[in-house]
């Protein structure tokens, strides 16, 4: 009598098979998630930044800053929450907030005024590897450095 199925040793074959494959899987969709996050916060540099240019196109020069947060919300503007203006006039309804900030996790954007007519906008990515962060230090590492004192690590800098 012939038995049909499979031995003990194709079945762990097979588990151990599923096992690389899936791990391998995880590992890359981890890496699209962090990039996604990534290109979210590129993005919402470049919306503050055209807020900031019309702000600047009213008052000829750019909003102040206190410890990374822009002054132009009746004080300091907070991120995630806050309508970004001045009097009726509104530049953004909401300044975004950090993709991965949380109350158990602080994480936020950050904004530096160097002069009038020049600021600096920060954001750490998470793909450490991606070269807009050295693009982007290069053209502003300058003003970013000279109004925070800090080195940029992993930071993505927008600046005018």
């Amino acid at each position: 009598m012939k038995k049909l199925g499979f031995t003990l040793i194709e079945l762990l074959i097979v588990i151990t098979i599923i096992g690389i494959l899936s791990a391998l899987v995880l590992t890359n969709v981890q890496g699209v998630r962090e990039r996604a996050r990534d290109a979210r916060r590129k993005s919402d540099l470049t919306s503050i930044k055209s807020s900031l240019r019309l702000y600047y196109n009213d008052f000829k020069a750019f909003p102040d800053s206190d410890n990374g947060n822009i002054v132009g919300c009746s004080g300091s503007c907070v991120w995630g929450s806050s309508r970004f203006g001045s009097g009726d006039t509104v530049y953004m309804n909401t300044l975004p907030a950090d993709p991965i900030d949380t109350s158990s996790n602080p994480v936020s954007y950050s904004y530096y005024q160097v002069s009038d007519d020049s600021y600096a906008l920060v954001a750490t990515l998470e793909n450490e590897s991606d070269q807009d962060i050295a693009d982007s230090q290069a053209r502003c590492s300058t003003p970013y450095t000279a109004v925070t004192n800090k080195d940029l690590e992993h930071d993505y800098v927008l600046c005018e």
